[in-house]
Formats: C-alpha cells, sequence, structure tokens
C-alpha cells in the first residue's frame, strides 16, 4: 500500500518520535487493532495500533489514499 501522507500528519509523525517507514509498516501489515468509521467523515477510517508500544490512532482518507493525522490514545 502506497499511501500519502499529508503535511500535517508527517509533522506529527515527527512530534511522536515515529517515522514514515513505521507507519507505512502498519498498512503495509495490517498490524491493527481497531478501526471504525470516522462519526464526522465517512471517508476517514480510524486506525488504531500500536508503534514502539505505544498505542496510536491514525486517521486515513481512503477515498484520496492519504493519512491525515496521527495522534497517541490513552491507555
Amino acid at each position: 500500500m502506497n499511501i500519502k501522507i499529508s503535511r500535517h500528519a508527517a509533522e506529527r509523525i515527527k512530534e511522536r518520535g515515529i517515522t514514515e517507514e513505521q507507519v507505512r509498516a502498519v498498512f503495509a501489515s495490517e498490524n491493527v487493532l481497531d478501526w471504525k468509521v470516522s462519526d464526522s467523515d465517512e471517508s476517514v477510517l480510524l486506525v488504531d495500533t500500536v508503534v514502539n508500544g505505544k498505542k496510536y490512532r491514525f486517521a486515513y482518507n481512503v477515498l484520496s489514499d492519504i493519512l491525515v493525522t496521527v495522534y497517541p490514545l490513552r491507555k
């Protein structure tokens, strides 16, 4: 899967101390804990995963194939 990463998502990835390669690996390996369709936008999937031992949520627009943002989940 060759997803595009928005500028905003790239900034958040860097802030979170993870890499684009780790993000892409989640989608390539299907290392997903859970996923759901966003309540605010039906074209966005909210994908929960673990990177470096921490839980994150990735917001991914399936129509444009763009990762919109990345943020940590509370335990």
